[in-house]
């Protein structure tokens, strides 16, 4: 068995073991690397239980007053669901240890879920989308914290995309602009059915939404597509100044990708990234040294979400010099979220283990 594979089952207490779920702790690991064996670090977050058994769509993030969260969505036994709500939980000591679930946000007869989440001065600003439970009624709003999280303003609209629409991560420029990539399915004349339903879902269109003002007023760039399935998308700015976005296109095997001359204004008609992709969501980040990085599952197999893999560029996406898998356990390995932290060297993030476990993961940085 690989050090992965044998670090993996210890941290979720997965295969025979699986009921005896181990504590929140940290534990070392050497998975292979071509240059050295780095120190990850690997922690069970969070168990699933009927009726709260769906576990997706999380996001670490570092809090106002230093601590990290994870929020992520449950409720239900899948998703999507009327039962889905927003949940959190909580590290004081850099993700070693993790606090019980606590409640952010749950509707009595709808679904809740989030696409992104951003840390600005002394607000948390939560994306949320909710629904009947099938995606019919898809509404956007944004929820607020100005106390670590503790407390939660009233929901209230997000104007520049008020329904069936994803928000997704939030990039800020070497130029001070904020660029929110989205998904949408508005694309038909009555928004209320499901677009499971009514064939919108087979056409998602992408876009950046960008802020002269911190977040305080937005402007949308042209949308490219259509794309099928859950286009989940990403952007970074490169060395010259252009602007790349990465967008998931299910069935296809790899990720799609887009450019920008112009700042994020306009985007090119996505074409094929070589990069493989099974269909899933990936991360993106840059550091200030202009290296990129990517979390995803490094897979062409439509479906198969594993390995979860870290890749790292220093020549704006034109080739991957660095590539680690991070953990191969059998499963799905779903959804990374979460940042860098430079000075360290390391990249943390969140991931869910079948739709029922939440994981967190603190790799190493290549050198």
């Amino acid at each position: 068995m690989s050090a992965t594979r044998r670090q993996f089952l210890q941290a979720t207490g997965a295969g025979a073991a699986f009921a005896a779920l181990a504590s929140s702790r940290a534990l070392p690991a050497s998975p292979p690397s071509q240059e050295r064996k780095p120190m990850d670090r690997l922690v069970h977050v969070y168990k699933g239980h009927p009726p709260d058994h769906c576990v997706c769509d999380q996001a670490l993030r570092v809090l106002p007053d230093g601590s990290w969260a994870i929020l992520f969505m449950t409720g239900g036994d899948h998703e999507p669901r009327k039962e889905n709500y927003i949940a959190l939980c909580r590290s004081a000591d850099r993700g070693r240890t993790w606090s019980k679930k606590e409640t952010v946000l749950r509707f009595k007869d709808r679904a809740a879920l989030l696409s992104e989440v951003y840390v600005h001065g002394s607000e948390v600003r939560v994306f949320v989308q909710t629904h009947g439970g099938y995606f019919e009624d898809w509404r956007d709003f944004v929820l607020v914290s100005r106390d670590n999280g503790r407390t939660w303003a009233e929901p209230v609209p997000f104007e520049p995309l008020p329904r069936r629409a994803f928000i997704r991560n939030l990039y800020v420029a070497s130029w001070g602009e904020w660029f929110l990539p989205f998904q949408t399915y508005d694309t038909v004349p009555d928004p209320a059915p499901s677009p499971l339903k009514d064939g919108s879902h087979k056409r998602a269109f992408n876009g950046t939404l960008i802020s002269r003002d911190e977040g305080k007023a937005w402007e949308k760039s042209n949308q490219i597509g259509p794309t099928a399935g859950w286009a989940e998308n990403n952007v970074v700015e490169l060395r010259d100044g252009r602007m790349v976005m990465l967008i998931r296109a299910d069935g296809k095997g790899h990720l799609l990708r887009s450019e920008s001359r112009d700042k994020g204004r306009t985007w090119s008609p996505p074409e094929r990234a070589d990069i493989p992709n099974p269909g899933s969501k990936f991360r993106l980040h840059r550091l200030s040294t202009g290296r990129i990085l990517l979390v995803h599952n490094a897979n062409p197999k439509p479906g198969v979400r594993n390995p979860m893999a870290l890749w790292a560029s220093d020549d704006d996406m034109a080739t991957w010099a660095h590539k680690r898998v991070l953990t191969d356990f059998p499963g799905q390995l779903q959804y990374p979220d979460g940042f860098v932290d430079e000075r360290e060297g390391y990249v943390h993030f969140a991931f869910d283990y079948n739709r029922h476990d939440l994981i967190y993961v603190g790799a190493k940085l290549p050198e």
